[in-house]
């Protein structure tokens, strides 16, 4: 089957009665026109392949209230309904711009979020010990992946008038040397084209670009070699971009990173009081987090809490850890493990 093909032959088709490049886009207003249409079009397609759907189902005796004894099912006409709905989904494709050319890998990112929904919700429990450990910054390098996808995006040119003003590039190598935080203020750039970068961060993938530090993986082994149930929990904004879950799971997947759950929250204590029905604070053995907002939200609640910090020089406090492997040391029962 030649999916691409298809797809190619429905443009065609579709260019016919909708060109998305029938202006030349020079101003703002007819920038917003093309919006508008493609909107329209939107809309219109979808709610023909509604009515493909209802065709389709008409097309069998559903109706449990009605009897229809000896009709014999006109499969062909099933069939073609199908292709007819196919055909819409490819229209709808098109004007979205979806990458038919990755339908494969998306198709199975989205399977696997799928299945780990209804292994949370159905076959899944928490009735033993278990860790709360935190994503980035502590199992993914956050700081390095960000600063390197932004210096791709800019050098690419991803804003229509180019890359910001300034020493930019070296400012993102000094960010990922020293371990500070990366930002409009950090970077010297505005707020608008950090907002931009930070947009096409979270929206084309960059979640699943990022590094693992090298610990990552040797920690959750070790987790998993004391029995211990792995609840990931990230305050990642899945909110406002839900592709972010699919994301993260892919990003896990790929890194072969082993997990029970994976949990998203603002406030990451009270997302506890969910399962205060099951007792879950008294299962939880310790959390791992790398900032100090959500460490002390943890100890509010008397959870022990280790605060990660991998670059920063630490302090007497022998709950603050500069890697996993000072957790798997001071946990005891780990030492030699990683090796």
């Amino acid at each position: 089957m030649n999916l691409k093909a298809m797809f190619d032959d429905q443009r065609s088709f579709n260019r016919q009665i909708f060109s998305m490049d029938e202006t030349d886009l020079s101003s703002m207003d007819e920038l917003h026109g093309r919006q508008e249409r493609g909107m329209d079009r939107l809309r219109h397609l979808a709610l023909g392949m509604v009515e493909e759907t209802l065709e389709f189902l008409r097309t069998y005796e559903w109706k449990s209230h009605r009897r229809h004894k000896g009709k014999l099912q006109n499969v062909a006409h099933s069939h073609e309904e199908l292709v007819d709905m196919f055909k819409y989904w490819l229209s709808i494709a098109d004007i979205a711009d979806f990458p038919i050319e990755k339908l494969d890998e998306l198709y199975y990112a989205k399977s696997r979020v799928v299945q780990y929904r209804y292994q949370e919700e159905w076959l899944k429990t928490v009735d033993g010990p278990c860790v709360l450990v935190d994503i980035d910054n502590v199992l993914a390098d956050y700081i390095r992946g960000i600063c390197a996808w932004a210096a791709t995006r800019w050098s690419a040119g991803v804003q229509d008038d180019g890359p910001p003003t300034g020493d930019w590039i070296h400012r993102l190598e000094e960010i990922v040397r020293n371990g500070s935080w990366v930002n409009a203020q950090t970077l010297g750039v505005s707020e608008q084209d950090w907002a931009i970068v930070k947009h096409a961060f979270r929206t084309q993938g960059g979640k699943r670009t990022l590094p693992v530090f090298e610990d990552a993986k040797p920690f959750l082994t070790w987790c998993r070699q004391r029995g211990w149930k792995i609840i990931l929990v990230t305050s990642r904004p899945i909110d406002r971009y839900p592709n972010i879950f699919t994301d993260t799971l892919t990003w896990l997947h790929l890194n072969e990173l082993s997990f029970d759950y994976l949990w998203w929250a603002d406030d990451k204590a009270r997302r506890l009081e969910e399962y205060e029905h099951i007792a879950l604070r008294l299962h939880v053995v310790f959390a791992v987090d790398d900032d100090l907002r959500f460490v002390s939200q943890y100890r509010g609640k008397n959870i022990k809490a280790y605060w990660l910090c991998r670059r920063g020089s630490g302090g007497a406090d022998n709950l603050i850890v500069r890697s996993l492997t000072q957790i798997i040391e001071r946990e005891g029962e780990g030492n030699g493990r990683l090796r």
